[in-house]
């Protein structure tokens, strides 16, 4: 029965797109977008003060581009509103200003919040290819506030933890709203060349009934290569963006307070200072050094919980350091052999980053004084917390070969102090065949050679017995292969995929946390936009074939996943899965594991955002010794709520349940984690909130305000605490059992 929804499911799919069913689009024929369009910039011609007023000398003269096309909901209708964008440029910065149209300017949704919090708002800005190699771009954007959010956007990411520093200011108006930027030469990379060849679309989103995305040059996200569709920019010529320097010094005082024992009053520890200091030079416009002595690598912000209770492999928490985040784009690989967050505490780091018209190379070295590990293993993770000190390097390089196609080269290394290493060598690239599909690739090759002196205490076994995870000084070799091909249009979507890990592979600088597999999967998909079709705009279908086996060619999963996506008017989607299959697990058969998935999310106020997520059917019980299926249910449920401007509040809670397959008994686990983020944004600099979480399954509780004060992303001062409260069981009292004061400045100095 089930082979047969799989074979029914996908013909459906398939005779729609051999039918040629077209998307339900009054497309107006008068209408006619701008493919690969030209600017020519001139240099400015008179002043511009960045006050949100686009009635400057300077402006009168500046490149002006309009006639902007929809991306979304669906490509290459008009927008609903008109967009206007100016250019102009001098020595030191690049000037943007855009003018957005409104009819009913009281709609336009806008918030006072921090950086990087305006996705939801109306928004404005430029993506900006300074290499115009089609590869990587710049996004620098605004909401009608002046708050600014910018993100780093390459071929298999878009990095919203990457920071620059630019000018904003805006003003909403009678018409509508309008933004100017000032960005400077020096925040950003381009060719040493006296010509640039820059390439660039503006881009504004327009929030309502539902989210409206337009662009200056006509973008098809449906095209493996975006940025190869941007508009160019001619003109710019002698800019310079070399001999910046900047240090980065920073001072933590801290105090913590801990109980011996549960019960225990709180002891405090002495007043602790931490300097470090950071430095980075810009060698012409391709190469940056960078460099920090005892850096603070602690996150101002404690990680989110997760649920565990039945997971056997490590989890993944995102990077959100400073240090990290330049350069970040590069280290992003489809199997993940680098994970910055494996380098926990450093004595010393140093990063290097060159980037040109067509080759990319970064560098990541640090002596790290707590080390943590992850032993990967076909069913289960072996986590180390702490394996003490190590030396780790990270060389990575990309090429670009033109259309849309590249090369890359990663070499990692990490050694124990002379007692146990592990490298990893590997090639990866992207090729497009035809203008709609292309093929990704990556393979790669580790050694490992074991610690002797410590221990990690397991008893277990890998490669069919050959070795042992405990310690003891064994060498062996591994490796990994990805492969994809795919194929995106405006209906029809297909994916296949396939990868490799074989049972010795490991990377320790990376987020490899199972291997002994064979995995493949099949995607298919067609997607029906629809336009004036009243409260529905978009109806998707889909089907995912999963296969899984280990190096036996034992079959580890077999399972078929159809997926319905509906869009609703008021920004409103809706998700619902259902998923049957077969797993083998510590060497028992579980059949016709099945569950049912639905989620959901709605933005229709300006003020009130709200998702949900319900996961009901089988699973196996793997924590047991002897595991089993059970009935389990999860439920997922967050909201943001901005009452008014400056005030956000962030609840979310997630609950786990797992019965017995009768349902008789006490569950496995059941257990939730509630957490609510409570903000204000005073001004655009000064901002307080505070994070409260309780963990069940840990009976915790942790309480963490913070007051910041950020002049630009590089330079402030946080006060901030956290206390942590925990029981011996649920029945039981919470009693203080951690307590950490800190403060934290830290200044950029550019010279």
């Amino acid at each position: 029965m089930a082979r047969w929804l799989v074979l029914v499911f996908s013909c459906i799919i398939l005779f729609v797109h051999q039918s040629e069913a077209q998307p339900t689009t009054a497309r107006d024929t008068t209408f006619s977008p701008n493919l690969k369009p030209s600017l020519d910039v001139k240099r400015r011609a008179g002043e511009i003060v960045i006050d949100g007023n686009v009635n400057d000398p300077g402006w009168q003269d500046a490149a002006t581009a309009g006639n902007f096309c929809q991306s979304f909901p669906i490509f290459g209708l008009k927008p609903p509103c008109g967009t206007v964008a100016k250019m102009t440029y001098d020595d030191a910065y690049l000037y943007v200003a855009m003018i957005a149209e409104d009819a009913h300017p009281e709609d336009i949704r806008a918030h006072y919040s921090g950086r990087d919090g305006i996705s939801s708002d109306d928004f404005m800005g430029i993506i900006l290819d300074t290499y115009g190699d089609g590869a990587k771009a710049f996004e620098i954007y605004s909401n009608p506030y002046g708050i600014q959010e910018d993100l780093f956007w390459t071929q298999n990411n878009e990095d919203g933890s990457y920071d620059l520093i630019y000018e904003s200011e805006a003003s909403i108006t009678a018409t509508g709203w309008q933004v100017e930027f000032k960005i400077p030469f020096s925040s950003l990379r381009f060719p040493d060349a006296p010509v640039q060849n820059f390439k660039c679309s503006f881009w504004r989103s327009y929030p309502r009934e539902q989210v409206y995305k337009s662009s200056w040059a006509s973008i098809n996200f449906y095209v493996p290569c975006p940025f190869c569709q941007f508009g160019s920019l001619s003109g710019i010529t002698n800019i310079k963006s070399s001999g910046s320097f900047e240090l980065l010094p920073s001072l933590v005082a801290s105090q913590s307070a801990s109980a011996p024992s549960q019960g225990a009053g709180l002891e405090n520890d002495p007043v602790k200072f931490h300097p470090s200091l950071g430095a980075r030079y810009i060698l012409g416009t391709a190469t940056g050094l960078e460099a920090a002595l005892n850096p603070d690598f602690s996150q101002v912000e404690a990680d989110a919980a997760q649920i565990s209770a039945n997971t056997t492999f490590a989890l993944f928490y995102p990077e959100r350091r400073p240090f990290f985040m330049d350069g970040a784009d590069l280290l992003n690989t489809n199997i993940d052999a680098i994970y910055t967050r494996s380098i926990n505490s450093p004595l010393v780091a140093a990063k290097a980053i060159h980037r040109d018209d067509a080759t990319s190379i970064a560098y990541i070295g640090a002596y790290d004084e707590h080390s943590p590990v992850i032993i990967p293993l076909e069913e289960r993770s072996v986590v180390r917390a702490d394996e003490g000190r190590s030396i780790a390097n990270i060389l990575r390089a990309t090429r670009t070969l033109g259309n849309n196609s590249r090369i890359g080269a990663l070499v990692t290394t990490r050694s124990f102090n002379g007692d146990g290493s592990n490298v990893v060598l590997g090639l990866d690239g992207r090729a497009q065949l035809f203008e709609n599909v292309e093929i990704i690739a990556q393979g790669l090759f580790s050694n490992t050679h074991e610690p002797t002196m410590r221990t990690n205490g397991d008893t277990g076994t890998f490669d069919r017995g050959k070795y042992t995870v405990e310690y003891d000084g064994e060498k062996f070799s591994g490796y990994g292969a990805y492969a994809m091909l795919q194929r995106h249009t405006e209906g029809l979507d297909v994916e296949f995929s396939y990868q490799e890990l074989s049972p010795t592979f490991r990377a320790l600088n990376g987020f490899v946390f199972t291997n002994d597999s064979k995995n493949a999967n099949l995607w298919t998909g067609y997607k029906f936009p629809i336009v004036n079709g009243g409260w529905i705009t978009e109806f998707d279908m889909s089907i995912l074939e999963s296969y899984k086996a280990n190096f036996e060619d034992q079959q580890k999963l077999l399972a078929y996943k159809p997926e319905l996506d509906f869009s609703f008017i008021g920004q409103t989607n809706l998700h619902i899965a259902y998923r049957n299959g077969n797993e083998t697990f510590r060497g028992k058969d579980f059949r016709n594991l099945y569950y049912v998935n639905a989620w959901g999310n709605t933005h229709p106020l300006n003020w009130l955002g709200v998702s949900a997520n319900i996961w009901r059917g089988n699973s196996i019980a793997r924590f047991l010794d002897s595991p089993v299926a059970g009935r389990e249910l999860d439920i997922t449920l967050s909201a943001s709520i901005q009452p008014m401007d400056g005030l956000l509040l962030e609840p979310a809670y997630t609950f786990s349940r797992l019965d017995s397959a009768s349902g008789q008994g006490a569950p496995y686990f059941s257990g939730a984690i509630y957490r609510t983020k409570l903000s204000y944004q005073f001004n655009r600099k000064l901002s307080a909130k505070v994070i409260v979480q309780y963990d069940e399954f840990a009976n915790a509780l942790e309480i963490d305000p913070l007051i910041t004060y950020q002049i630009n992303p590089f330079t402030s001062v946080y006060l901030g605490s956290s206390h942590n409260y925990n029981a011996t069981n649920q029945y039981s009292p919470l009693e203080a059992s951690q307590r950490h004061f800190f403060a934290k400045l830290q200044y950029l100095i550019q010279g």
